[in-house]
């Protein structure tokens, strides 16, 4: 995340950067937060947590993250041979416009090659950054954190979201997008603290459409923080 240097900081977050950004509100210099969308924690474990499942699907579904876990992502050999031996620039590229859905122009050779040579000649480092992603400890979940701080996130620290219509990873219609779609339609905490705009994009929504994005993001900061 970044600082956007005002008289009253804002910090402005993409999905994994939640953790910290939510952090950010005990420090008295920090007036706002911005999310560019949201992720259920800092790897998909934290699905685990929903609570509409029931016993037996998250034993299932911990089962299946087990067995990941173990054949794949704490596969030294394996993740290996996927990096040297299967990814190629054209499944980047690929991969890449799925998550640039407003504007996959956007998805240039520099864009694929900064993927690419980190992957092929990362080494160990590449393999290891790999398998923390998956299996690190997912941290909390936003629904967590925001139990875990109501005085902040509630009352003191005004929280935006600014989503991708077309985001996949973690799409508004996801168990994270309705809880803070429930929090604004209900004025959870009833102070309006938090507020989400929509703009057309995918995942990456503010390399996608930076013009609406930091539109959303300035309108925000006009009219709740400064």
């Amino acid at each position: 995340g970044d600082f956007i240097q005002t008289p009253n900081n804002v910090d402005r977050e993409n999905m994994f950067g939640y953790l910290a950004g939510n952090h950010l509100g005990e420090r008295s210099r920090v007036k706002g937060v911005c999310l560019f969308n949201c992720a259920v924690g800092l790897n998909s474990m934290n699905v685990l947590k929903n609570p509409n499942f029931s016993a037996v699907q998250r034993n299932v579904l911990q089962w299946i993250f087990g067995i990941l876990n173990n054949l794949i992502f704490d596969n030294e050999l394996l993740l290996k041979f996927a990096l040297n031996d299967v990814v190629t620039k054209d499944l980047l590229r690929d991969a890449l416009k799925s998550l640039y859905t407003y504007n996959p122009e956007q998805v240039d050779e520099e864009l694929v090659d900064s993927f690419y040579y980190p992957a092929k000649f990362g080494g160990d480092g590449a393999v290891e950054a790999i398998r923390q992603i998956y299996t690190n400890d997912a941290g909390l979940s936003p629904m967590e954190l925001t139990a875990k701080y109501p005085e902040i996130l509630d009352k003191k620290l005004p929280l935006h979201l600014i989503w991708g219509d077309s985001d996949v990873v973690t799409p508004i219609n996801g168990d994270v997008g309705q809880f803070y779609c429930d929090r604004v339609a209900n004025n959870r905490g009833g102070k309006g603290m938090t507020t989400i705009d929509v703009v057309s994009a995918g995942h990456l929504l503010f390399d996608d459409n930076p013009s609406d994005t930091n539109s959303a993001l300035l309108r925000w900061i006009n009219k709740r923080v400064l």
